[in-house]
C-alpha cells in the first residue's frame, strides 16, 4: 500500500472542513498546538490551566494525577504485538522443547477449538503443528540445539509455517469466546519464559526501533501450502510499522509541568512499556516507577517462568481500575481519583467509567463499536459543551499522525470517518 501524498490531501480537506485553526493559539497554553483537534486542544489546556498548579481547582492536599493507556493511545499501533512479531521472526526464544509444547493446551477453559472466523480449527492441531515446527526449528537453529543460520532457517517451510501458525492462533485465541482478549495477552508474555526481564526489555528496545522504521501498513503471513499439516493452511494478516505521537508527548510534559502526575497503565508486559516509554528512550520520559502492567513470576535465577504474577490483577478492563486502586491509591496514599483518563478501546471502558471524580476521558478515534463505541457516540453529543467528559480526537492510521478534527482515517482507507454506523 502506498501512502505518499494522499493522507496529506485529506488532512489538508479535513482542516478545511472541520475548521480546525479558527483560533490562534495562546502564549498561557500549556499544550503546543500540534494536530490537536481545536476543541480538543482548548479543552486539555483549560484542564490543565485549572486543575495544575496555581490554578483554581488545584489542592496541594489532593495532587491530581493522569492515567494513560499505552498501546494506540500513547504510541501508534500495538508495541506487545510488534515484539510478539520481532521475536517469532527472529526466533528469540529460550524454551527448550517441553517448555514450548507447555504453552500450548489443547482445552482452555472447556473449549477446543477456534471460533467460525479461525476454521473452527481444533487446538489439539494446532498446537501438534507448532510443536513439529518449533521441534525442527530447535533441532536445527544454531540460537537453538542446532547449528544452521537464521538465515538458512528462514528457507525452510517449517519457519513459515511456524510464524504464520503462532500469529494464527494468538490471533485466535483472541476472537474465540471462552479463551478472549484475557487469555491471548497472558498468553503472548508467556513467550518470554527463559528471559529476564532486563533481556526482555533490551529486545522491547531492538522491536520498537525497527518497527519505528518500517513501513505503515498490512502484511499477512501464509502457510506454506505444500506442508502437509493437521489443521489444514493458515493465513493471518497483521499490521506493520510503530509510530510516536507527539502530541501525547507533549501532553506528557505539560502535565508534570502543571504538577499533575502521569502513570501508564497498560494490558502489555510492563518491560516492555518501559523500554518504550522510558527515560531516554523515545521521547516520553517516562520513569519505570510510573509504569502499572502485566507481570510475570522469575525463578530463582530470575528469569521467567510460564506463571502470572502471584496475586496481581491482569490489568486489563476492570483490572485496570482494580491496578489503578492498588498501585496509586493505596500504594502511593493518592485515596482520589485520576483527574483525566487517556484509552481507545473496550479494554479502557472501566478505567473511563468507574472513577466517578475523573473530569476528562481524552478517546483515540479508532471507530470502533462496543462498549468504547458508545463512549465515542457520548463525546460526540458532548462536542458543543465547554467542558466535556469525553472528547474523541482522530488520527490517519496510513501515516500515525494525529489530524486535527474528530474523525479518523482507517488504515487502507482514504475517507475521514466519525462514528461506525449503527445497525
Amino acid at each position: 500500500m502506498k501512502i505518499g501524498f494522499l493522507p496529506v490531501l485529506i488532512t489538508g480537506l479535513l482542516l478545511v472542513s472541520c475548521h480546525c485553526r479558527d483560533n490562534k493559539p495562546s502564549a498561557n497554553d500549556p499544550l503546543d498546538r500540534l494536530n490537536w483537534s481545536e476543541k480538543n486542544f482548548h479543552v486539555l489546556n483549560r484542564l490543565i490551566l485549572d486543575y495544575g498548579i496555581g490554578g483554581k481547582y488545584y489542592d496541594k492536599n489532593k495532587t491530581p494525577y493522569a492515567v494513560f493507556d499505552w498501546d494506540q493511545t500513547c504510541a501508534h499501533f500495538d508495541v506487545e504485538e510488534a515484539l510478539m512479531r520481532f521475536q517469532m521472526f527472529n526466533l528469540r526464544y529460550k524454551m527448550n522443547r517441553e517448555q514450548f509444547r507447555g504453552l500450548l493446551r489443547d482445552e482452555i477453559d472447556g473449549v477446543k477449538q477456534l471460533n467460525d472466523d479461525f476454521k473452527n480449527i481444533r487446538l489439539a492441531n494446532i498446537n501438534q503443528n507448532l510443536c513439529d515446527d518449533y521441534n525442527f526449528i530447535y533441532d536445527n537453529f544454531s540460537g537453538m540445539a542446532g547449528n544452521k543460520s537464521l538465515e538458512e532457517i528462514r528457507m525452510s517451510p517449517q519457519y513459515r509455517d511456524f510464524i504464520a501458525r503462532m500469529l494464527f492462533l494468538f490471533e485466535g485465541y483472541a476472537a474465540t469466546p471462552g479463551i478472549g482478549d484475557e487469555y491471548a495477552l497472558v498468553w503472548v508474555i508467556y513467550l518470554f519464559t527463559g528471559f529476564t526481564a532486563d533481556e526482555v526489555k533490551l529486545m522491547s528496545g531492538e522491536a520498537v526501533s525497527s518497527e519505528l522504521a518500517n513501513r505503515i501498513g498490512e502484511e499477512t503471513l501464509q502457510s506454506p501450502p505444500a506442508l502437509k499439516t493437521r489443521s489444514g493452511n493458515v493465513s493471518c494478516p497483521h499490521r506493520t510499522g510503530l509510530r510516536v505521537i507527539p502530541e501525547i508527548q507533549d501532553l506528557f510534559s505539560a502535565l508534570q509541568s502543571h504538577g499533575i502526575e502521569v502513570f501508564i497503565v497498560s494490558a502489555s508486559y510492563k518491560p516492555v512499556v518501559e523500554a518504550f516509554s522510558g527515560i531516554g528512550a523515545y521521547g516520553y520520559n517516562l520513569p519505570p516507577d510510573h509504569v502499572i502492567a502485566m507481570d510475570l513470576e522469575t525463578g530463582k535465577d530470575g528469569r521467567i517462568i510460564p506463571e502470572y504474577k502471584k496475586g496481581w490483577v491482569q490489568t486489563y478492563k476492570h483490572g485496570k481500575v482494580e491496578a489503578v486502586n492498588r498501585k496509586i491509591k493505596s500504594g502511593l496514599g493518592r485515596n482520589w481519583d485520576p483527574l483525566f483518563t487517556a484509552g481507545d478501546s473496550d479494554g479502557d471502558v472501566a478505567m473511563f467509567t468507574e472513577f466517578q471524580g475523573t473530569k476528562l476521558s481524552l478517546i483515540w478515534n479508532r471507530v470502533k463499536g462496543g462498549e468504547i463505541g458508545k463512549l465515542c457516540r457520548q463525546a460526540v453529543d458532548q462536542m458543543n459543551d465547554p467542558m466535556p467528559r469525553y472528547i474523541l480526537q482522530g488520527r490517519n492510521e496510513n501515516t500515525g499522525l494525529a489530524i486535527p478534527c474528530s474523525e479518523s482515517i482507517l488504515l487502507g482507507a482514504r475517507e475521514p470517518r466519525l462514528l461506525l454506523k449503527q445497525h
